[in-house]
This record gives C-alpha cells, structure tokens and sequence, in this order.
C-alpha cells in the first residue's frame, strides 16, 4: 500500500535474521552482516568431506570432495556475501541427509528433525517447500509406519513456519504474502515490475497463445540445464557428477537430492520459467552442491576403472593425477569468475563497489534528491536510497503512464532515469525532454560513462 512496509514479503526471511544478528553482535556493518557467510562458506568442505566419508568410507574421495568445495567455482563470489547460497548449502544438504536418515531407520524423532529442518529450508528460500515434499515422499514409501512419518514430518515443519505465517496473518491480513501467486501468470520477466499488478492475470496469460506459453517453459528448462551442466558442474565434472549420482543411486540420500533436484528443475523451468534462469534455480542448487561434489570423485573412479581395463592404466596413479587436474581446474575457474565478479577493476572502483559508486554519483549530481519527504523512482531501489536517504520505488515496467500512475500512487516527486530502463521508455532516455507530468531538471554522466538524468515529477514550474 505504501512505504515503508512490512519487510520480506518476497523474499524469504532467514538471510535477514542471520545477518541482523550478527550485526547485533559485531556492531551495524556490511563485514559484520557477511561474517555467517564467510564462516559457512570456510567450514562447507568440512560438511562435504563428511557427507562423502558417511557415504563412501573412503577418505580419498572424501578429500577430493572437499577440495572441490573450497574451490566451488561460480558459487565462490556469492558464497562470500549476504545472501543465501551457503546458508542454503548447509541447511539443504542437512535437511536432505535427515530425510535420507529417516528413511533408512524411520523413528518420530527422526521424521521430526527432518520436518523442522525442511521449514528452515523454507524460511531460506521459498522454494525452501520442496524440502517437505522430499520429505513427504520418503515417509510414503517406507515400510511400516508411513502416515504416522508423514504426520511428524508435517508437524515438525508446521511448528518453525507457524511464527513466520502468524507474523504474515499480523501485517497484511494472510499467511502468506498476496502477490506471489501473480507470479504464475507472467508472460515476461519484466511483468516482475508490473504495475497496477491486478493486471497479472491467467486470463492475460492464457491470451499470449498456448505456443509462447510452451515455448517460454521449454527455453526456460534448456537455460536451467546449461546452468546445471555449466555453472553446477563447471562442464568438466558435470559428468562424473551424473555418473557416481548413478552408481550411488540406491543410497536413500542419493535419491532424495535427485528427487529434490528434479523438482527444482521442473519448478523452475514449467512453474516459473523466468526467475528461474534469471538466478532462481542457480539459487536454489546450491542445496544439492554438497552432494555433487560428494559423488564427483566416485564418477573418477568409474572413469579410472575403465582406463584400467581397457588401457592398462595404474589405478593409483591416475586416481592421484586425475583428481589433483580437477581439483587445479576448480581452483582456476573460482579464483577468475571471483577475479571477475568481485575484484576486477571497472569504471567507478572495484567490481563490487560499481554499483555503490554509481549510486553515490547520483547522489552527488543531484543533491535535491537526498533527504526528500517524496518518494524517488529510480532503477534500484536498494542502491539509491542507501546513497540518497530518501524513500525510493522502482520504475515500474511500462509506459509514462503507467510511471505516473506508480508515482501517484506512491507519492512520488523525482524520477531518475539511467541506461538500465524499461523498454517503453527507451524513447524518452534517448531523447530526454519534459514531458506533460514530467519535467528535465538536470543530467549526469555515471562512473560507466552512461547518461543520467532527473525528472521532476508535476507540471513544470511546480513548487519543491
């Protein structure tokens, strides 16, 4: 209705929290907030060399699995900052290890441990759900007791979301938040960004043509296996990852990550075909990556196995050279997508502070912009009101219109556009002019040598 509002009605809260108390503890600061981060991201080879050692018994493999996690490739850059990939990595390879313990020697405890890890999965991410029914489907299918493992496993998880559904039901009047069941009918990713979104509607999406909705969900699940086989499996393990899942498929915690693994590909390629390759399912992977690298070197062993019946190879031998090659191809792939992604030197700093420089640019070229009673449509909300401290909402996609009416709605006075806009509005960033509402009051260069400019929302010549 308005801003500010009630936090986390996206994205889920668990992130959030772990940082905020780790603020609490370390004082109001980004390194106090990526602290957890940092230490789930250095301890995760532990957890994999366990998991592999749990699996396989063999302490080579669980060496080679570990190394492979310390040097986990596109995930390095994103493992390191607050966000959810390594807290996802080590809750959902918990959760799945619990599932597949309770599945072999299926007690209430166990079920119930399972249940409430499968809610902190939830309270992680969203598509955190797909843990209970992981959960549930392990239940169903064991001998014995089986409704009775289902009905713990519910409990469990019912009593850590409770706290989470009861806060929703308190701020806006639901368990859960009103606007997230518009996301089925997206017919492109920029209706994200839709406003009013009442417009997002399965009528409208069916009107886009049975082929486009088909065509979509199919690109969409080609994207999500070239992530799976590129950025999950760095192309060269990719293989041996699918090959010792399938040696190993009998173990009932192979199966629950290759369940888990299924389902995410298809919720994310069918269900939500554009978060998912835009990051969702890369995302969201990351609770199987323990388990990818736990199997990878049984794959090598595979691989060796047939080097030595077939070219006489020494099984030692090429077991060491072979997993020191991978293990140094791991290493080199992290260190440069990290190189690129957090350290490299671009216009305006560092690559992780262009943004922020960006921003802070705006903020210098248009001082009138900071501290103001109305709100600022700009490109990132987030990034500008740190630099500006004024209240900020996104440009809505669309045309002038659809912006007026957002900033009406929204009370907002400024607008700044940059190169990153809607597609509607391209015109008006190419030739910036007033406009009827709209009106030029200044224009800027950023650190990346693109274009600014602010707009006065109101007819020109409107009192500040």
């Amino acid at each position: 209705a308005g801003i500010p509002h009630p936090s986390n009605m996206y994205w889920m809260p668990g992130v959030s929290l772990l940082a905020a108390a780790a603020m609490a503890a370390f004082g109001d600061s980004f390194r106090a907030a990526q602290l957890p981060s940092i230490l789930l991201t250095a301890t995760l080879p532990m957890l994999v060399a366990w998991l592999s050692l749990q699996l396989f018994h063999a302490r080579d493999r669980a060496m080679m699995a570990g190394m492979l996690a310390l040097f986990p490739g596109f995930f390095l850059a994103f493992f390191l900052t607050t966000d959810a990939f390594a807290l996802y990595a080590w809750v959902g390879a918990a959760t799945l290890f619990a599932i597949a313990s309770a599945r072999q020697a299926p007690t209430s405890g166990r079920w119930l441990l399972a249940g409430v890890l499968a809610a902190l999965c939830h309270w992680i991410r969203a598509d955190g759900l797909l843990m209970l029914v992981v959960g549930l489907a392990a239940a169903l299918t064991v001998s014995g007791a089986r409704l009775r493992g289902a009905a713990v496993l519910v409990v469990g998880y019912g009593l850590i979301m409770l706290p989470w559904w009861a806060r929703n039901q308190m701020v806006v009047g639901s368990p859960f938040a009103a606007g997230l069941s518009r996301s089925l009918w997206f017919t492109d990713y920029d209706d994200l960004y839709a406003f009013p979104a009442a417009g997002l509607t399965a009528a409208r999406w069916w009107a886009s043509g049975a082929g486009a909705i088909a065509g979509v969900r199919l690109a969409a699940l080609w994207s999500n296996l070239q992530t799976l086989v590129v950025v999950n499996g760095l192309v060269f393990l990719a293989p041996l990852m699918a090959l010792g899942a399938w040696r190993s498929r009998s173990h009932p915690y192979i199966r629950s990550n290759l369940l888990y693994l299924a389902l995410l590909l298809l919720m994310m390629s069918f269900v939500f075909p554009f978060a998912g390759p835009r990051g969702g399912f890369f995302h969201s992977s990351t609770a199987v990556m323990p388990f990818l690298w736990a199997v990878a070197p049984v794959g090598l062993s595979a691989v060796i196995e047939v080097g030595v019946r077939r070219r006489g190879w020494d099984a030692g031998r090429a077991g060491r050279g072979f997993g020191i090659a991978c293990i140094v191809l791991a290493a080199m792939v992290s260190l440069w997508v990290f190189h690129s992604r957090a350290v490299a030197p671009v216009a305006g700093g560092w690559a992780w502070q262009a943004n922020q420089a960006r921003h802070q640019a705006i903020a210098r070229a248009f001082p009138e912009i900071r501290g103001t009673a109305g709100a600022i449509a700009a490109n990132d909300p987030p990034g500008l009101y740190l630099a500006v401290d004024s209240p900020v909402i996104p440009i809505p996609d669309g045309d002038l219109a659809a912006l007026l009416q957002a900033a009406a709605a929204y009370d907002a006075a400024w607008v700044v556009l940059e190169a990153d806009h809607p597609i509607d509005l391209a015109w008006l960033y190419d030739q910036p002019t007033s406009q009827a509402g709209l009106t030029l009051r200044a224009q800027a260069v950023s650190p990346q040598g693109t274009p600014v400019y602010l707009f006065r929302i109101g007819p020109p010549g409107e009192a500040e």
